[in-house]
């Protein structure tokens, strides 16, 4: 008896301090989570003028949405290229680099710094350092101009044309460290006695990194994939920094941005909460099937244990 009765008070104890660790972070999710989605979906049934329940945001969201120059088209038409540069280019890239890294290639500790350095220095730097890079009278239009093919003499930010592309390219350079990290530090757990039992096989570079490599980090991969799915409607780049949404370069991050900041000031006259909190759960009701199927489809693929 006296034995229960010591296993009862222990897990009372227990249940205890259960409930305090997980009391703030419930409180947190109700408070800045649970409310302010709440406050957001009511928002989105609200007629911002006279306060009365009304379906004329989603009747506007979805005449921007297909309108062929409207804002919410052309924003999620660059989300998409953005979120598919992310995607296929930046991870692949962030892929390879740690793979050669990991291989320790000759001066591969400066080529770490030189790859992590983008997330490091400010972003308010480097957009300025790559403005004047990429503008006519710089770097890379003295050697245009050495080819022959000199850059537009507006630059190529101020180009319906080319904006979004030289700013995807921004992103894409500056997003593998990241990824980079996360893939280099899977491989390190890769056992060394299979690499070396693989070597003296006679196995390559290129099996070793597809068959044996790949397979053993898919887990990790797996993970990287689906958290870039869930910025499948928030992709984005600087665009404050670069264009100011001008030049059809907005996004819907950057759209929202603009929305809610209005004339200049927080809450301004021209903020339009009502709009954007339609916008978003729209985008909530389309983004998160596709994550969860993602999902799915990820937890399918075959893990190995080691």
């Amino acid at each position: 008896m006296v034995g229960i009765a010591k296993k009862k008070k222990s897990k009372k104890h227990e249940i205890i301090f259960i409930v305090c660790m997980l009391a703030l972070p419930v409180a947190q999710w109700l408070v800045f989570w649970l409310s302010v989605n709440l406050s957001s979906i009511k928002l989105a049934f609200t007629d911002m003028r006279t306060g009365e329940f009304t379906w004329v945001n989603f009747r506007n969201v979805w005449e921007n949405l297909t309108a062929s120059y409207g804002e919410i088209n052309i924003a999620v038409k660059n989300t998409f290229k953005y979120f598919l540069a992310h995607l296929l280019i930046t991870n692949t890239i962030a892929l390879v680099v740690a793979y050669f890294l990991y291989k320790r290639i000759a001066l591969y500790k400066g080529f770490r710094i030189i790859f992590y350095l983008p997330a490091i220095v400010s972003s308010v730097a480097m957009t300025t350092v790559f403005s004047q890079f990429i503008a006519p009278s710089g770097l890379l239009g003295n050697i245009m101009n050495a080819f022959g093919r000199p850059l537009p003499p507006e630059g190529l930010l101020a180009r319906a044309g080319s904006a979004t592309n030289v700013i995807i390219f921004y992103t894409v350079w500056t997003g593998i460290s990241t990824n980079m990290l996360l893939f280099g530090g899977a491989m390190t757990r890769v056992p060394v006695e299979i690499l070396e039992s693989a070597r003296l096989d006679g196995c390559s570079a290129f099996r070793e990194f597809f068959q044996m490599i790949f397979p053993l980090i898919l887990p990790t991969v797996s993970t990287v994939i689906i958290v870039t799915f869930t910025t499948i409607f928030t992709s984005t780049g600087p665009i404050l920094l670069f264009t100011r949404g001008d030049y059809e370069t907005t996004t819907i991050a950057y759209w929202i941005f603009e929305k809610v900041y209005g004339n200049g000031v927080i809450g301004g006259s021209t903020a339009n909460y009502n709009i954007v909190s339609c916008a978003g759960l729209c985008f909530t009701v389309v983004g998160v099937p596709i994550i969860m199927f993602v999902r799915y489809l990820m937890n399918k693929l075959p893990t190995v244990e080691y």
